[in-house]
């Protein structure tokens, strides 16, 4: 049936779609802006990850007008490059999801903010004073 598919379909990007379930474009933006995003941990300085981002983007629109087998083959080759370049710790601002301040002050669970009847009597108490 995928043989049939093949000589069927014009183009060889068709087949991609078929396989992946993403189109050629959806997977160039994935690629683009992940290596943008792990380009921040190899260069957190800003004046030189700017720099870094046009040169990835200048390598972007070299292959912008490419047909589609080429632009097939350019893409795979991207997506390994990426995979090989990939940061091994990769740069987290401090206050998301694994960030060194993710839960770093989580609120208390309620039964431990209950007070006992000796605590509340207390309370009351200092609030009569002022």
């Amino acid at each position: 049936k995928l043989f049939f598919f093949f000589f069927c379909v014009p183009h060889f990007v068709a087949l991609c779609v078929c396989m992946s379930g993403l189109t050629h474009t959806q997977r160039v933006l994935r690629l683009y802006r992940n290596a943008l995003i792990h380009s921040r941990s190899w260069a957190i300085d800003r004046p030189l990850w700017r720099e870094e981002a046009l040169s990835i983007r200048a390598r972007f629109d070299a292959h912008k007008h490419d047909n589609p087998i080429r632009a097939a083959h350019v893409l795979e080759q991207g997506e390994a490059e990426f995979e090989a370049r990939k940061h091994p710790d990769p740069y987290r601002p401090c206050t998301a999801l694994d960030g060194s301040k993710w839960e770093r002050n989580v609120p208390p669970p309620p039964e431990v903010c209950e007070m006992t009847k000796a605590e509340q009597e207390w309370y009351n108490d200092k609030r009569l004073w002022s």
